[in-house]
């Protein structure tokens, strides 16, 4: 389901811990020895630190009672209500701010059964203790069965989602006890476990649950704060070291389960450390180990996680990570070292929380043995984590978090990938960077984010006389496009038992601002073939997916984001080989769209792979909304992927098939087995299910995974492709005829990804992504050519290889041009690739907004020219010509901000160039 609002959490200047709200703090004068262990000395000594704090004072537009049906969410930017749809109450209403039900000062968040509102912790820090305080009032009722369910769910060192901490109300009629979730092995491991506390109904009352990191235990407080209902007993997943998400949820599965309200809620830390000054850590502070089986953690900020093997319910192993000495291996400086080994789990993990500012620049000193090559043996492992597009979860129904930013691996990570001492790195999957670590000897590293670019950067022995480089701007992990910011890292042993000791040493953690030159081009374009003679690269600044032309003009293209949200785009042509793209969406909030075609009256077509639909958006689109055609294709609870879709040809007619009919390529038909070709009759009515097949399922008639179809007007058929090379030409009979290439695919491995007929000479043509080529084929005889090359520039970068998208090529209908779509944004893509005959042409444009910010900054912003590259030029003499000179490297976007300005008068202006 798709967020319906945000709202982001203030962190308000409240005492740590407490909020102020008419109330006073508690007594703790009166604290018997117990209750100060239970309490880990932390309320009198620490430094305390506020990571989130809500007391929904600064909202507006509260619900007045519980029959006020407004949609009351708070509004602001971090907060997500994921399911405002109530059990048996008003759509939108289900999580409200209110004014009618409150603890302190005049509002509070009041849920419904069956509804979420989720917050993302920017701010997330480590430290030795976590104190959740909230407040709640419960209206269960005695027929109710479930209500109040509190997540804090984290991440860090090797470890991208799971509970933190849960706790929640008995899910049992007459039932008001409070259970946690013990996710650590002992007689309750993995299981709920009772506090034997109970809420009362309609009444506040103070919940605060106290986290000991060094132990993995809670201590539990209902409205006393000093003597607790629950001592030292387990948090919920002994392997995750930081939240970084709290989810508020009313679990009801029924519309008497009633609602609560929560109030005044804080999350503070103790003994963290932030980037204010550059962070150093050379572990000299902490004990070192004195025997082998001793569990000599690094303290402080650090969080440590030893377990036996992953999941809930795993043993501790407090040997896996220790400071040691040098009686087991001389530091890199001082005495003392951080050892990890083992494997899953063992790291230790430092979050800083939000950083001064945009980036942050990771130094250390590691020591890793060799591996065993061709296995799993990822000996050591460093992760960064930040927030994506403003959230540290994803918006989907399992709320995982986004896990990690960049990683880097040493040593072999499977049988195909790295070595003994292979340095690796992940962009879509793990690749081997080709620079080797030298096994068994200190060695320094450097990772430095690039967070305006989403990209970073890891170099070896960086303040040496010969640095390597061994991740130069790659990509950070997501699909984001604001990366701040960036607030956590983890070392940790990885993948795999048994590994033997790493070292870490001498870290320096900073926070700066790095804007390094753009990259270079990733590969080439090399037309082989004479079709063409010219391309145009069009950047599209987001994840393109499928592709079409518009047959009313044969110019316009129309395009997908092939993200979540999603949506369509046109790029419309705007001289001789040149596009524009439309910043402004035809539709908007899709869900990973997939492939897409415009019929001839300029009804838009579209369907959704893993929603399983079929969407459509008639002419004039301004003037219509979309419409699900299609709300599941096959058997109701099956899984069907209709990942691409054609307009079938005027001669296509049979006994199944007409003209017109929307022909849907499932790859999933029933289940991953099957493969299948719907028809869809185009004046169909909404909502409806589908299962009219021109080609019924099957596991090897139209070869394994489909990932494109196109119609072929030459010969009255539609032509499907698959993953491993088959090309199936169907008529209007639903008969198959094989189109087999001569030499294309004659061995795999293979890729087929795209597919399109081309209307000028009646060839086929397809993309293999794993050649990174696009070929042609008479669908006669099966003769081939290559037409296209993508050839790496630095073939070592493989992770910078074009990713054609499947579906993902279209041709003009009266074949003027080819359009091609590169989905990875690893390069500043995604790109379409227009492919024409004509030399490119550079419309008129004009500088649209421009003024200065402060005394050495200024900013200017453009009409897009197409298809171009501009260079901003700055002079401070306009009667010299020649005084121009660049400012910027070569730029695909349209705005540009001078950062050192001078102080007198200048002049500015941006040229367009091919």
């Amino acid at each position: 389901m798709t967020p319906k609002h945000h709202f982001s959490a203030l962190l308000l200047p409240y005492p740590p811990r407490m909020f102020m709200k008419n109330r006073t703090s508690p007594n703790l004068a009166g604290l018997t020895t117990a209750a100060l262990l239970s309490l880990a000395a932390f309320t009198t000594n620490a430094a305390t630190s506020t990571i989130f704090s809500e007391d929904f004072e600064s909202y507006t537009g509260p619900a007045t009672s519980l029959t006020d049906t407004n949609d009351c969410d708070p509004v602001n930017p971090l907060y997500v209500v994921y399911d405002d749809n109530p059990l048996g109450f008003t759509n939108g209403a289900g999580v409200q701010l209110e004014n009618f039900l409150v603890h302190g000062g005049s509002q509070a968040l009041l849920l419904r059964s069956g509804t979420e509102a989720r917050v993302s912790l920017n701010n997330p820090k480590s430290g030795t203790h976590y104190t959740l305080d909230f407040w709640l009032n419960v209206h269960k009722a005695p027929t109710g069965s479930h209500s109040f369910y509190v997540i804090l769910k984290g991440e860090g060192a090797d470890i991208n989602t799971d509970d933190y901490v849960a706790y929640r109300s008995d899910r049992a009629t007459n039932s008001a006890t409070i259970w946690y979730y013990d996710g650590i092995a002992n007689a309750n491991a993995g299981f709920w476990a009772n506090t034997l506390a109970v809420h009362l109904e309609d009444t506040w009352q103070h919940h605060r649950l106290v986290v000991d990191t060094a132990t993995q235990t809670m201590s539990i407080f209902v409205d006393d704060m000093i003597n607790p209902v629950s001592s030292n007993v387990d948090i919920s997943r002994c392997e995750v070291p930081v939240p970084t998400v709290l989810r508020i949820i009313h679990e009801g599965n029924s519309a008497d389960d009633g609602y609560f309200a929560i109030d005044d809620i804080s999350l503070t830390v103790d003994d963290s450390k932030d980037l204010t000054t550059t962070f150093t850590e050379g572990f000299e502070s902490y004990p070192a180990r004195v025997l082998p089986e001793d569990d000599a953690d690094p303290q402080g900020p650090w969080i440590t996680v030893e377990t036996d093997g992953t999941g809930t319910g795993r043993a501790l192993a407090p040997g896996k990570v220790q400071v040691v000495d040098s009686s087991v291996v001389p530091a890199h400086s001082g005495t003392k070292c951080l050892k990890l080994e083992g494997g899953q789990r063992a790291g230790s993990t430092f979050a800083w929380g939000m950083p001064p500012q945009s980036d942050v620049q990771i130094t250390w000193w590691a020591r890793v043995p060799a591996s065993v090559d061709g296995t799993t043996a990822t000996y050591l492992r460093l992760s960064l984590y930040g927030a994506e597009n403003g959230y540290t979860f994803q918006n989907n129904a399992t709320c995982d978090t986004v896990g990690d930013s960049a990683l880097l691996g040493y040593g072999s990570r499977d049988a195909t990938i790295g070595d003994d001492t292979s340095l690796t790195y992940f962009v879509t999957a793990w690749r081997d960077s080709g620079v080797d670590y030298t096994p068994d000897t200190w060695e320094q590293y450097r990772l430095t984010t690039h967070t305006a670019q989403g990209r970073y950067t890891i170099v070896k022995n960086p303040t040496s006389a010969n640095p390597e480089i061994i991740v130069d701007r790659s990509p950070l992990l997501g699909s984001a496009t604001n990366w701040s910011p960036v607030f956590m890292a983890g070392w940790s042993s990885s993948n795999g038992t048994n590994h033997p000791p790493v070292y870490v040493d001498d870290i320096e953690i900073k926070s700066l601002v790095s804007n390094p030159d753009p990259l270079g081009q990733p590969y080439t374009v090399s037309l082989v073939g004479n079709r063409f003679t010219n391309y145009t690269k069009i950047t599209t600044g987001g994840t393109v997916g499928s592709v079409a032309v518009d047959p009313r003009d044969n110019a316009t293209i129309l395009f997908t984001q092939d993200s979540q949200p999603g949506g369509i785009y046109r790029a419309s042509k705007v001289a001789n080989g040149n596009w524009a793209v439309d910043p402004v969406p035809v539709v908007t909030g899709l869900n990973l769209p997939s492939g897409i075609a415009v019929a001839a009256d300029g009804t838009l077509w579209w369907t959704h792979d893993f929603t399983m639909a079929l969407s459509r958006l008639k002419w004039p689109w301004a003037s219509n909304t979309p419409e699900n055609v299609v709300t599941n294709f096959g058997a109701a609870l099956t899984d069907d992927d209709p990942i691409d879709l054609a307009i079938a040809p005027a001669n296509f007619t049979g006994t199944i098939g007409q003209p017109g009919m929307i022909v849907v390529a499932d790859r999933g038909s029933d289940g991953d087995a099957f493969n299948a070709i719907n028809l869809i009759n185009a004046a169909s009515a909404a909502d409806q299910t589908n299962e009219t097949f021109l080609v019924q399922p099957t596991t090897g008639s139209l070869g394994d995974n489909v990932n494109a179809i196109t119609a072929l007007p030459a010969s009255g058929e539609v032509a499907t492709l698959s993953t491993d090379g088959f090309i199936s030409a169907v008529n209007g009979d639903g008969v198959i005829r094989y189109i087999v290439p001569a030499t294309l695919w004659v061995n795999p491995p293979r890729s087929g990804s795209a597919i399109a007929a081309d209307p000028a000479t009646g060839r086929i043509w397809v993309s293999d992504d794993l050649l990174d080529e696009v070929w042609s084929i008479a669908p006669d005889t099966g003769a081939d050519q290559k037409e296209i090359g993508f050839p790496l520039v630095d073939p070592l970068r493989t992770e910078r290889q074009i990713d054609l998208h499947d579906p993902g090529m279209a041709f003009a209908p009266n074949g003027s041009f080819m359009v091609l779509t590169d989905t990875s944004t690893t390069s500043g893509g995604g790109f379409l690739y227009v492919f024409h005959n004509e030399s490119l042409a550079v419309p008129t444009f004009a500088i649209t907004q421009y003024g200065r910010v402060n005394a050495t900054t200024f900013q200017l912003s453009w009409a897009s020219a197409g298809g171009v590259k501009y260079r901003v030029q700055r002079s401070t003499d306009l009667g010299n010509p020649a005084g121009f000179s660049d400012i910027s490297a070569d730029l695909t976007e349209t705005s540009f901000t001078d950062t050192n300005a001078p102080a007198g008068a200048a002049y500015y202006r941006v040229i367009a160039k091919p």
